[in-house]
């Protein structure tokens, strides 16, 4: 266990694992008729569950498959996702997880960028994948063929050899909003460290919980709470082949559903929205937990007044997670990320030189160093050099700490918007639109004028039935903006794009312009 760890006290205190796979055999060995995952009608437990990953692991050696090469997973959700990924964790070669909905022309940089020595695919990213010229070096894998095809089935157990912490684990690829997506490589040191700091907030008690897990397996957040999170205590799984909030509701009445893990907001949204909430028994639920975009204060307070569940936000990246989170047990603070995660060096410094320490209160850059922080770019020597400075990494997230240490996001660093010679940061735009009776979603950016250098445009969606006229938002605006922060263009719009794990997608929106 990390060493600057507070100690559990509670009883549910896991085992100092070297390795999320060291977790993974123990579960197996001791929890063996434990139902581990439940996706439709699809149930696996940890038997099961640890019978087809040695399966895998022993596919792997027959293929040639060496410690530390490179395997991509790019897999729509099923029962068998999570089998394989430790199964090719077993084998010691490193996860690379691919959106399987990514297009050819998407999926080329990925596979150029790591050259993988195997790639397992599925009905769904065959077609794309087979239009990659540069998969000439791989071995490619559908998972719809005959088990036979991708699992040894004389391999009865996972290998002896099993990784050690310093060992290459993984890459996750950044979303790609502000550019092209780059790789995050982890050993396995720094996945049982996330996971044991996720636990110091977020905890879970061992071999009774109940998660169920809306974001991809691509996402950080996804793969680290709904894959490695209920290994990790010994827990079940609970997978969405695909969202939807009528599912999402069905799920939390009849299996006793203990922590959900949302992600995104626009979730949040999908179930206030839906008719079935106020019939949905939510007593069993302890929290909510989400990420990877912020949580409108409107669409929390709503939450947690209709089902009586907290809304943990946190904060994170695909760089290193969680950074900050509100706790689970103790004080929360709305419009915060929270506060720092324990082992975790946090600073806010100055955005011109990068080194100076911010005053509670002011804004500046967040950077943080820890031992679950990543610490390069998958060959991307410049990019690692500027994203990662004498041992910290610099978010380009924009923040403030209030007296109390609770952080404040405010906003990219890049879409950050000079107007009249101030800085305006859209996300604090987007929380005060988001808060009005009439909007369901806002996303606001910069676009050049003359005059001012920069204005404000302001992207809208309204919720179902409604109508309002710009001057109302104008008004609006005025009575909790400065003048110059107010929007000068609206543009109403059905649907706002999306990223593949539900973040509005503004690098999409800036495309329009």
């Amino acid at each position: 266990m990390l060493k600057d760890l507070p100690e559990r006290t509670d009883g549910h205190r896991r085992q100092n694992f070297e390795t999320i796979v060291d977790a993974f055999k123990f579960s197996v060995e001791t929890q063996s008729k434990k139902v581990a995952i439940i996706c439709g009608e699809n149930t696996a437990t940890y038997q099961e569950y640890g019978k087809v990953a040695s399966r895998v692991a022993g596919f792997l050696k027959t293929k040639g498959i060496n410690p530390n090469d490179r395997i991509v997973i790019c897999l729509s959700i099923s029962i068998d996702l999570p089998m394989i990924i430790f199964g090719v964790l077993a084998s010691r070669a490193q996860i690379i997880m691919i959106n399987p909905y990514y297009k050819d022309r998407e999926i080329t940089t990925l596979i150029e960028i790591t050259e993988p020595a195997l790639i397992f695919c599925d009905d769904g990213s065959l077609n794309a994948l087979r239009k990659i010229k540069s998969l000439n070096k791989s071995i490619l894998i559908n998972i719809n063929g005959p088990k036979s095809s991708w699992q040894n089935i004389n391999s009865t157990s996972l290998p002896d050899d099993l990784p050690r912490g310093k060992d290459d684990a993984m890459i996750m690829f950044t979303g790609g909003t502000t550019g092209t997506s780059k790789g995050v490589p982890y050993n396995h040191s720094k996945i049982i460290a996330a996971m044991e700091i996720i636990e110091d907030r977020w905890p879970t008690n061992l071999s009774t919980e109940v998660l169920l897990n809306i974001p991809p397996f691509f996402h950080i957040t996804g793969l680290y709470h709904g894959c490695f999170q209920p290994v990790f205590g010994c827990n079940t799984l609970i997978l969405l082949p695909k969202f939807h909030p009528d599912t999402v509701l069905d799920n939390i009445n009849k299996l006793s559903v203990s922590v959900i893990i949302m992600g995104a907001p626009t979730a949040y949204i999908a179930l206030l929205t839906h008719p079935k909430l106020n019939n949905t028994n939510f007593t069993t639920v302890k929290f909510s937990g989400s990420g990877g975009a912020p949580l409108a204060d409107k669409i929390k307070s709503e939450w947690e007044e209709r089902t009586g569940i907290p809304a943990l936000e946190g904060y994170g990246m695909t760089e290193g997670a969680p950074t900050c989170n509100n706790p689970l047990n103790g004080r929360r603070k709305s419009y915060s990320a929270g506060i720092p995660v324990a082992c975790t060096d946090f600073k806010i410094v100055d955005i011109k030189t990068g080194t100076k320490e911010m005053p509670a209160g002011e804004r500046g850059e967040i950077i943080i160093r820890g031992p679950h922080i990543s610490d390069k770019y998958y060959n991307n020597e410049v990019a690692t050099k500027e994203t990662y400075r004498n041992g910290w990494l610099h978010t380009g997230d924009i923040a403030y700490l209030d007296d109390d240490g609770f952080v404040f996001i405010v906003d990219r660093l890049k879409d950050m918007v000079i107007v009249s010679g101030f800085n305006v940061f859209p996300r604090e735009i987007d929380e005060i639109l988001i808060g009005h009776p009439k909007v369901q979603e806002a996303a606001t950016l910069g676009i050049t004028d003359d005059y001012r250098g920069e204005i404000i445009k302001a992207f809208i969606t309204l919720h179902k039935g409604e109508n309002v006229k710009e001057n109302e938002l104008i008004k609006y605006c005025a009575e909790k903006l400065v003048k110059y922060k107010i929007p000068s263009v609206f543009e109403f719009t059905t649907n706002l794009p999306k990223t593949p794990v539900g973040k509005i997608d503004k690098r999409r929106l800036k495309q329009k312009l």
